[in-house]
């Protein structure tokens, strides 16, 4: 399971946008659902964060066909 964390400013009508590359490296599709966690933050900066669920690699060796 792949997580991805981004700074943004709400656009109109108070919507988030999903920066492209987000979408990508998440393969997020339309129709899927996604959570959000929403906080306000004081600083002007942007970043894009993308990390690999550590946990993951572990279910997968615990995995038995």
């Amino acid at each position: 399971m792949l997580s991805g964390t981004f700074i943004c400013e709400l656009s109109d009508k108070n919507k988030i946008e999903i920066p492209s590359e987000m979408i990508k490296k998440l393969q997020l599709n339309e129709g899927d659902k996604v959570e959000v966690l929403v906080k306000r933050i004081r600083s002007k900066r942007f970043d894009i964060k993308i990390s690999k669920n550590p946990l993951l690699k572990l279910l997968t060796i615990g995995e038995v066909d």
